[in-house]
């Protein structure tokens, strides 16, 4: 349900995000203090993919932030810079807008955060970028 001026949801805190974490990834190793969570897991996006270690840090209300720990991400032949990332090669999973505080980390960041890996796979080998959204910073 989304947000509207008679209704709001409650933001969901770090140990929730922490619990829900927990529940879907057991393998994810999980830190919550008060109002920050780190979270380190291993992800495969697809059968045939590499497996990668991400590193998930939130702290309410700002949008998670994600980033590649293992193995070091590569650039496609003839680009200068990974495509859709921020600032420190922090993963682009959504749009503005898309990212609440009170949705759950598990069920929208880590999914996004596999698709992500999928897309920059088949970028890495061909150079051309299959998923939504648009460029920061004039990225080529």
């Amino acid at each position: 349900m989304g947000r509207n001026r008679f209704f709001h949801q409650r933001l969901l805190t770090p140990a929730e995000q922490a619990c829900f974490l927990k529940a879907k990834f057991p393998s994810f190793h999980v830190q919550s203090v008060r109002s920050y969570l780190r979270c380190i897991g291993t992800l495969r996006p697809t059968p045939m993919s590499d497996s990668y270690t991400v590193e998930i840090r939130y702290s309410v209300p700002t949008r998670p932030r994600v980033r590649v720990l293992r193995p070091e991400l590569r650039l496609a032949a003839g680009k200068s810079r990974l495509p859709h990332v921020f600032d420190g090669n922090e993963l682009c999973l959504h749009l503005a807008g898309d990212w609440r505080a009170d949705q759950q980390i598990a069920d929208l960041i880590v999914p996004w955060t596999s698709l992500w890996l999928a897309f920059y796979e088949f970028w890495a080998l061909t150079g051309e970028w299959l998923g939504d959204g648009h460029e920061l910073n004039g990225a080529k």
